[in-house]
């Protein structure tokens, strides 16, 4: 191995957007990975829940549907702060909220 060479990360692949059963699930699994890729990778890793909120919104609408999953998604989104950490499990492995949809 050479020392000084930067590996690149490895490609996280996510289980989430796997087994759509219908073209609306996979249209709304690659929009929740393109927000994810392009635009939630702009806060780093500072997520404060787990799943997630990007793979919140696959799940819930793969769980509940387009309609409810949606409006479970915009209110994760409206809960996606560090303001309230004591009405949430906290999954102490990955020191994380657990919030499931």
């Amino acid at each position: 191995m050479l020392r000084g060479v930067i590996q690149a990360p490895q490609k996280r692949v996510y289980k989430e957007a796997k087994g759509n059963r219908n073209e609306v699930q996979y249209l709304f699994s690659g929009l929740f990975l393109f927000y994810k890729t392009f635009f939630s990778s702009q806060d780093l890793t500072v997520c404060t829940f787990t799943p997630s909120c990007s793979e919140f919104g696959i799940l819930a609408v793969k769980k509940s549907g387009v309609v409810m999953g949606g409006i479970k998604t915009m209110d994760r989104l409206t809960r996606c702060n560090g303001l309230s950490p004591e009405k949430y499990a906290i999954d102490f492995k990955e020191k994380l909220l657990i919030d499931k949809p």
